[in-house]
């Protein structure tokens, strides 16, 4: 009925610059928590939790989980979901750059080749394998 019943949904994304201490791992949102674009925030997060399960279900059998085991997750998955934000930014920002007036010059001429390579078939096919599976796919791995 009018403006004052819409609301706006903050959005962020950032990373802790250590998702462990002793006793806790943080992963998925409370880790890193991703921009919207592409919707891999999920896909993410079950990946984290993946690869926290393949270094950590013996180590907590056993009752004994060490700094160095927590330590490890972060650093299989840190680098990926800095990947994957750097490309949400940048998606975000041609998008928006796509949505203005119309650039001329080399400026122009980059985004209009930057969309047509962005459309191509070859293109399309990594992205969708990178927001479905990621950059490193994690397998749940026998005990």
């Amino acid at each position: 009925t009018g403006w004052d019943r819409v609301s706006l949904l903050s959005v962020q994304a950032n990373r802790l610059r250590r998702w462990h201490r002793p006793g806790l791992l943080c992963i998925g949102d409370a880790a890193h928590a991703m921009s919207p674009v592409a919707g891999v925030g999920i896909n993410y997060a079950i990946q984290d939790a993946v690869a926290a399960a393949n270094v950590l279900a013996e180590p907590i059998r056993r009752g004994r989980v060490t700094r160095r085991q927590l330590a490890s997750v972060q650093r299989r998955r840190a680098w990926q979901v800095r990947v994957v934000q750097v490309l949400q930014a940048l998606a975000l920002r041609a998008a928006m750059l796509a949505s203005g007036p119309r650039r001329r010059g080399t400026a122009g001429l980059a985004l209009r080749l930057g969309g047509r390579l962005f459309a191509l078939r070859r293109a399309a096919d990594l992205r969708s394998r990178m927001i479905g599976l990621g950059i490193r796919r994690e397998h749940v791995q026998p005990a």
